[in-house]
C-alpha cells in the first residue's frame, strides 16, 4: 500500500494515508493544492496551507456580501413569525403550531428545547452577519457574530455587531454557539474546540454544520465534488474525527443530522463541465432536475450519505 509522509493532523496516523491534488474550482482560479484522506479517521486535509488566503477571500466573496432581506416584517407579520420559531422550538404555542402546517422550521438546524428567544447565540466565521441579523429579526435578541475575515467590526445598530475577531479573542459563556460551514475553514481545529469547551454554558449546546467525508457526492464526483471547496476547506471531517477532536476536552457528540440540499449536485455538476460556482445555473438546469436532486438530496439525508451533516456538541454529564 501507498504511504505517505503527511501525518494526520486529527489522529495523528501517517500510514497508508491517499493522496489526491486537488483544484480552486469555486473562483476558477484552477490552483492546484495536495490533499490527504486519513486512513484511520477518514478526515480529509491540506497538505499545506497558503501563507496568504486573502487570494480566495476576495471582496466578492458571498459570505461578505451585505444581508438583504425581502422586506421589514410588519409588528404582526413579526409576532407570527415568533409564534412558529416557538412552536418549531417545542414550546405550547397554538398559534404556531396552526402556522406550521403552511410553513417550514425558518431555522431546522435548532432542536426542540435547547434554547429560547433569549438565550445567549454566538455566531462563529459570521460573514457579514446574515444569520445573525435573521436570527436578531426572528426574535432573538442576544446575538453576536465573530469573523477573523471581514474588513473591520461591524455594528447595525440594532443589538446585533459582528466583530473582527478569532474566538481566542472572547471570553463570556454562550448558551448557542453555531458554526455554520465555517469549521471546515479552520486551520487549528483542535484549538477551536478548546474554545468551544471554554465558552459554551452548562446545559448549553454547540452546532457545527459541515461538508462530511466519505458521502455520496465524493462517491459521484471525487475532485470535482463542490463540497471540497480548495483551498478554503482546510478539513473535511468525518463522524470519527469530529470524535477525536473532543476526547481531550469536556464536551461529546449529542446527534448527528445530515442536512444536504440540490445543491451538492448542482455545483458539482457545475464543476464536472468546466464551470465555476458563480456560473448561472439556467439553462444547464431545469425546474425538473433541481426537485429531482432535491428528492435525492432528502433519500441521502435519511441514509447518512448526505454531504453536508449538523453535529450537535454539549457537554459531557461529568463536566456539568
Amino acid at each position: 500500500m501507498k504511504e505517505t509522509a503527511m501525518k494526520c493532523r486529527i489522529c495523528g496516523n501517517e500510514h497508508n494515508n491517499e493522496p489526491i491534488t486537488l483544484s480552486e474550482r469555486h473562483l476558477g482560479l484552477g490552483d492546484r493544492f495536495d490533499y490527504i484522506t486519513c486512513s484511520n479517521c477518514g478526515c480529509m486535509q491540506i497538505k499545506d496551507i497558503p501563507a496568504n488566503m486573502d487570494r480566495y477571500y476576495p471582496g466578492n466573496y458571498y459570505s461578505f456580501d451585505a444581508p438583504v432581506f425581502p422586506s421589514r416584517l410588519t409588528p404582526l407579520g413579526a409576532r407570527l413569525k415568533r409564534s412558529l420559531i416557538n412552536h418549531c422550538m417545542g414550546y405550547a404555542d397554538i398559534t404556531g403550531f396552526l402556522l406550521s402546517f403552511i410553513y417550514p422550521h425558518p431555522f431546522p438546524w435548532i432542536r426542540k428545547r435547547e434554547i429560547t428567544f433569549t438565550s445567549s447565540i454566538l455566531d462563529v466565521g459570521a460573514g457579514a452577519g446574515r444569520k445573525s441579523l435573521s436570527l436578531h429579526r426572528s426574535g432573538f435578541r442576544n446575538v453576536l457574530g465573530i469573523d477573523p475575515y471581514i474588513n473591520s467590526d461591524i455594528d447595525y445598530g440594532n443589538g446585533v455587531k459582528i466583530l473582527k475577531k478569532n474566538l481566542s479573542e472572547i471570553n463570556s459563556g454562550f448558551d448557542f454557539i453555531m458554526l455554520h460551514h465555517s469549521f471546515e475553514h479552520m486551520p487549528r481545529p483542535a484549538e477551536t474546540v478548546m474554545h468551544l469547551d471554554r465558552l459554551l454554558n452548562p446545559g448549553g449546546i454547540i452546532l457545527i454544520r459541515i461538508p462530511v467525508a466519505g458521502c455520496r457526492a465524493w462517491e459521484l464526483y471525487g475532485e470535482y465534488w463542490y463540497g471540497l471547496d480548495a483551498p478554503r476547506h482546510f478539513y473535511i471531517h468525518s463522524r470519527r474525527s469530529i470524535e477525536i477532536l473532543l476526547e481531550n476536552t469536556n464536551l461529546k457528540i449529542d446527534g448527528v443530522v445530515f442536512d444536504s440540499s440540490a445543491y451538492q449536485f448542482v455545483s458539482s455538476e457545475k464543476y464536472l463541465k468546466g464551470m465555476t460556482l458563480l456560473s448561472p445555473d439556467e439553462p444547464l438546469f431545469t425546474p425538473a432536475d433541481i426537485q429531482k436532486y432535491a428528492a435525492e438530496a432528502e433519500k441521502l439525508n435519511r441514509e447518512g450519505k448526505g454531504d453536508t451533516a449538523c453535529f450537535y456538541i454539549r457537554k459531557k454529564a461529568s463536566a456539568k
